[in-house]
């Protein structure tokens, strides 16, 4: 039986380890499906709004009459023993519990309890879109150092025969002995390269399946995707997007339902000669909790009046730097992106001119002329860097054009209802 149990739980720890090391296939539209499903920031935040919600109902199944037993005690006994003005006083004592709905406080509750289940839709929203473009930006990331790995081991192979061709003329005193020291040296440090990107590939990829929901050890095999023409991409233009960029942004919206929200409040002040509300503001509430609203209508009403006043003020000062970050963000993202248009075609143009010139000091090595060691070393350098540089742009550009659908919320951003409304049939 021991034995036996020995057994068991060694296949189930292969199993296990079996899973974790698994290496899967994904390509963007299931990055885009799990990070929306699976991500832990995202479900949690999807948890919160989920919570607000429900809020709003209790909130309002709050306003309909409360059974307290010793409240209805203790108000009976006032009424039955105080004469008309004890029952008076007992009456108006439980028309918090028999008649909340009485206290229009109570319904300024339930509208701020929807207004902040709004604010936390919206912040869901930008969640979900931040992590969706890291993820997608993991995802470009893994194909760019992917794509400088498979250049740099073809450079490494080529310098490679060089080097070998190199040290046979050496042997035979065809070439001074400094030129192969040099180009190993050359080759070492192609070799650290190599495997930098390597740790570095395997850091995007434990990222990216954190961000996807797989667990610890998961290996992600990402699918090449289409390139633009790049040719054919011209200059975007600031204007034409400024004013789609600051409808759609959830940040700024969320702002404006805490805005409204804070009418609510100063309403509560101003009927709280009719009594508090004795409803929770609800999990979104906190902007508020730390205002005035008293039950009665005293001395510091007009104080709490104004609190509340500059409380609204001050949310339309954050919401104005929403605005203005979300406007200096788009800024910024079209100035690289038209810098990226003008420099492409000198890019490819510098490594077809460092490619020919390398390969034709690899020519004049073969024919057995003697090249200065640093002019090979500085060529290799020099294609290997155009190269980079080149790839760099090209995948910028998928990412600023990325970045561009997240601030305006268009393609696979415009799925952002959808993502939610999953999630939600899930808690259901």
């Amino acid at each position: 039986m021991k034995k036996l149990l020995i057994m068991i739980f060694s296949l189930w720890c292969t199993l296990i380890w079996a899973q974790s090391n698994q290496e899967i296939k994904i390509d963007l539209k299931q990055v885009v499906n799990k990070v929306s499903t699976e991500n832990y920031s995202v479900y949690q935040n999807s948890l919160r709004v989920y919570q607000a919600k429900e809020g709003i109902t209790v909130a309002r199944m709050n306003l309909l009459p409360r059974l307290n037993l010793w409240k209805l005690a203790s108000a009976a006994a006032e009424i039955f023993a105080g004469g008309p003005a004890g029952a008076a006083g007992g009456a108006f004592s439980i028309v918090e519990d028999i008649a909340p709905f009485l206290v229009p406080a109570n319904w300024f509750r339930v509208s701020q309890s929807k207004l902040f289940y709004q604010a936390d839709l919206e912040g869901y929203k930008a969640l979900w879109a931040n992590e969706v473009l890291t993820a997608k930006a993991l995802y470009h990331h893994i194909l760019l150092d992917s794509s400088l790995k498979d250049h740099i081991l073809k450079s490494r192979k080529d310098l490679d025969e060089i080097y070998h061709i190199v040290r046979v003329r050496e042997t035979f005193g065809g070439l001074t002995q400094n030129i192969s020291q040099e180009i190993k040296i050359r080759l070492l440090a192609l070799d650290e390269d190599l495997r930098a990107l390597e740790v570095l590939i395997s850091e995007e990829e434990s990222i990216l399946a954190f961000l996807m929901g797989y667990p610890s050890g998961t290996k992600l095999k990402v699918t090449l995707i289409e390139m633009p023409d790049y040719d054919s991409l011209e200059h975007l233009v600031y204007e034409d997007f400024d004013f789609r960029a600051l409808d759609v942004s959830p940040e700024v919206k969320q702002f404006q339902f805490f805005i409204n929200a804070a009418d609510y409040a100063k309403k509560e002040i101003y009927y709280s000669f009719l009594g508090a509300s004795s409803l929770s503001r609800g999990l979104n509430g906190g902007v508020f909790d730390n205002l005035p609203v008293q039950a009665g209508l005293g001395f510091g009403a007009g104080a709490s009046i104004r609190i509340v006043k500059t409380q609204k003020e001050i949310l339309k000062a954050q919401k104005k730097a929403v605005e203005e970050t979300v406007r200096r963000q788009l800024k910024q993202l079209i100035n690289n992106y038209n810098l990226d248009v003008d420099n492409y075609k000198n890019l490819n143009e510098r490594v077809s001119l460092t490619k020919n010139r390398l390969k034709q000091i690899y020519q004049r090595i073969q024919f057995g002329e003697n090249i200065d060691s640093l002019q090979l070393i500085e060529s290799s350098r020099n294609l290997i860097d155009a190269e980079t540089a080149l790839f760099s742009v090209m995948f910028r550009f998928l990412n600023s054009e990325d970045k561009l659908s997240r601030l305006i919320f268009f393609g696979d951003y415009a799925k952002a209802k959808e993502a939610l409304k999953l999630i939600q049939k899930e808690q259901r």
